[in-house]
């Protein structure tokens, strides 16, 4: 893969992180399931191990964005 994923440790600041839904898809093909992604949505997945919920999107500006101005939107 072309990066890292995944979650070492529960985040303390954030309740949820943003992925590129380019690593959810390189993960799929991977794992040798079906890319039936809807690339106009996000898709939500939570991690087994820390049970942090990782969103993955194609908006660049939410995958360029700070902690802090990702906690203003919400």
């Amino acid at each position: 893969m072309g990066f890292k994923g995944g979650v070492a440790k529960p985040l303390k600041n954030q309740s949820i992180k943003i992925g590129s839904l380019l690593y959810l898809a390189q993960w799929l093909g991977l794992r040798g399931e079906d890319l039936d992604l809807d690339t106009a949505g996000e898709v939500t997945l939570f991690c087994s191990r820390t049970g942090v919920a990782v969103l993955f999107t194609l908006d660049t500006a939410r995958l360029l964005a700070t902690d802090d101005s990702l906690d203003e939107d919400r």
